[in-house]
C-alpha cells in the first residue's frame, strides 16, 4: 500500500514516451536536471536547455515559471 506522498508522486511521474513529444512539439517546458555531478558528467544524454540543480533544492527557486510544464530528472 502506498503512502499519500507516494500516491501523489506516482501521479506526477511521466515516462520518456509521454515527455519526448512535448519537448519536440515546441511546447514551453522547463527541464530541471537533478542528477549528481558524477552522473551528469558520465552521461551521454543531456537535454539542451535543461537547468542543472541540486536535487535537494529543486523546488527552491521562486523565479521558475509557473505557467510551463516542468520536469525534474
Amino acid at each position: 500500500m502506498n503512502t499519500p506522498q507516494q500516491a501523489v508522486a506516482q501521479k506526477l511521474r511521466i515516462g520518456v514516451e509521454e515527455f519526448k513529444p512535448r519537448l519536440l512539439s515546441g511546447e514551453p517546458v522547463t527541464v530541471l536536471d537533478a542528477r549528481n555531478e558524477q552522473a551528469w558528467e558520465s552521461s551521454p544524454v543531456k537535454i539542451r536547455g535543461a537547468i542543472r540543480i541540486q536535487s535537494a533544492n529543486w523546488h527552491a527557486d521562486p523565479s521558475w515559471p509557473k505557467d510551463r510544464f516542468m520536469v525534474v530528472y
